[in-house]
């Protein structure tokens, strides 16, 4: 079963999601914009993860799930800075998930 991202609060451009995935509850916050067909979301922070739990894959299903909420093709994720983890520091590259 996919994750579902529950929109909490949208306020000022800054965006704050809840999902959950298996027995974890993670939150969201990051800078949306939405220009055209692509939904933007800028120095995205998940929240309440533990050592990488919420994966790739699953990080891809919640962007979808909001693409299909915003009705655009695609989402584009920039992570923020990274606060944990092996790559402290560091700023990901930007990620492009065509929603389904």
């Amino acid at each position: 079963m996919s994750p579902t991202a529950y929109i909490a609060t949208i306020e000022d451009g800054v965006m704050i999601v809840t999902s959950k995935i298996g027995n974890e509850n993670i939150g969201i916050v990051t800078n949306f914009a939405v220009e055209g067909k692509t939904l933007h979301l800028n120095q995205l922070h998940i929240e309440g993860s533990s050592g990488g739990k919420v994966g790739r894959e699953n990080l891809y299903k919640i962007a979808r799930d909001l693409g299909r909420q915003f009705k655009v093709e695609e989402v584009i994720i920039q992570g923020g800075k990274r606060t944990t983890g092996k790559y402290i520091g560091k700023v990901p590259s930007p990620k492009i998930i065509k929603v389904k």
